[in-house]
């Protein structure tokens, strides 16, 4: 007795493998389904847009959720274990005064300094150094320090900033640069905003219920966590922030 296996050509068998037959049709439709899925997943993930505001908007929340807000410096370990630097800077009148801040191990002192620059010549007018010990700050001179920190905290430390915060938010540009394309090597890209940010407007001296414009900068499949936000008026950055992660 023989019968036929269509779905292999159309071969004949004997009745010794009859029963191979029909388990070797079942498995090429097994892997055929398979062969399918994984091509129509391929093809959904080329088609992503990277581009589109959802796109970095999920991708942009996500990642500064992880640090926004962050009260207790020394929590940002659990995010990036092997240390972290912290920049700021903040136009004050004439100058632009930059705090920078190094953390490379965990429950020892993170060192930085707080250097005021003349905003057009770039002449360093004041420079003093700061550690972060047991979660508060402590400086080489407290009271000019204040001067020219009044906050003494970053703006991550009381900022919260996610995907749910951005989506509501008013967009008012964004833009995606390609690797072949960005001075980083990244693929980069930039989202603006015209936000009420209650924290921000407190460092800036304005009205809270004043909108700002905040700017975010972010990069891309890339490698640790960089990313730098900040605030704009008449097309210049009154302050500004960046978190990069130490990978090395």
């Amino acid at each position: 007795m023989v019968r036929e296996c269509y779905g292999v050509g159309g071969i004949w068998y004997d009745e010794g493998t009859e029963l191979q037959s029909e388990v070797l049709c079942v498995k090429l439709k097994k892997w055929s389904w398979i062969g399918l899925l994984m091509l129509c997943v391929t093809l959904l993930v080329g088609c992503v847009d990277h581009t589109s505001r959802g796109y970095l908007e999920e991708l942009a929340g996500k990642e500064l959720s992880r640090v926004y807000p962050t009260k207790n410096i020394e929590d940002l370990f659990e995010q990036f274990p092997k240390g972290f630097t912290v920049s700021r800077m903040r136009v004050v009148g004439d100058s632009n005064v930059f705090v920078y801040l190094e953390a490379r191990e965990k429950g020892k002192p993170f060192v930085g300094t707080i250097k005021q620059l003349n905003s057009k010549t770039k002449e360093e007018e004041k420079s003093l150094t700061l550690q972060y010990v047991d979660g508060k700050f402590v400086f080489e001179n407290e009271e000019e320090a204040k001067k020219l920190w009044p906050q003494g905290k970053f703006v991550f430390q009381e900022l919260q900033l996610n995907k749910d915060i951005l989506a509501k938010a008013k967009l008012v540009n964004k833009n995606y640069t390609k690797k072949e394309e960005s001075s980083t090597g990244d693929n980069t890209f930039y989202l603006k905003y015209s936000i009420q940010l209650p924290v921000v407007s407190r460092i800036l001296g304005i009205d809270e219920s004043q909108p700002v414009e905040l700017f975010i900068f972010g990069r891309d499949e890339s490698d640790g966590f960089v990313y730098e936000i900040g605030t704009e008026q008449d097309n210049q950055t009154t302050l500004w922030e960046m978190i990069r992660e130490i990978r090395k």
